[in-house]
């Protein structure tokens, strides 16, 4: 048997978005240049741990706190079943003020939202192999994962990013005060 890894075109990814792209949704956004963007993309539904990542940043934001510091966004694109559930989850957790629900965005918009974004994560509790984190790193952007499926296979710790276990909100947390003052 042969492991034949998932690839991507980084010429075609390139010419799709570039910086300038990014500042300007950063800038439509009212994001300033200086707070970290978190980007989180993928199906809203409870397989991908968006609500793990929003526990973790409710825990990671408090006063005083590296990601509090710089001033943060959590950018969520996609769309899906449990975006309501998610949206209240932000609410009910005071970080409306820094969420962002992009929604299904284009294929364009998707790339500019990597090239606005400081650091992606995925915090999934399932995962095959993901398109999506390979698509971040060609983006060059860190990234804190679950070791859920392939993605341990992507994110070196140290290297390309963090790992953290599934379901390890505090975990999670640490991963991101960890990249808030990397």
């Amino acid at each position: 048997m042969v492991t034949i890894p998932n690839g991507l075109d980084l010429v075609e990814l390139a010419a799709t978005a570039a910086a300038a792209d990014g500042a300007l949704l950063r800038q439509r956004h009212g994001i300033g240049t200086g707070e970290l963007v978190l980007l989180s993309v993928g199906r809203l539904e409870h397989n991908k741990g968006f609500d793990l990542l929003a526990r973790a940043l409710a825990l990671a934001a408090t006063p005083g706190s590296s990601l509090t510091a710089r001033g943060w966004r959590w950018v969520i694109a996609g769309n899906g079943p449990y975006r309501s559930t998610l949206q209240a989850l932000v609410e009910s957790s005071g970080l409306s003020s820094h969420g962002v629900f992009a929604g299904r965005v284009s294929d364009v918009d998707l790339h500019a939202w990597y090239e606005a974004a400081t650091l992606f994560v995925h915090p999934s509790r399932y995962e095959g192999s993901s398109l999506v984190t390979l698509e971040a790193m060609a983006h060059r952007r860190p990234v804190i994962a679950t070791r859920a499926g392939g993605l341990p296979d992507k994110v070196l710790p140290g290297e390309t990013g963090w790992l953290v276990d599934v379901e390890d909100v505090q975990g999670l947390a640490a991963a991101l005060t960890d990249a808030a003052t990397d």
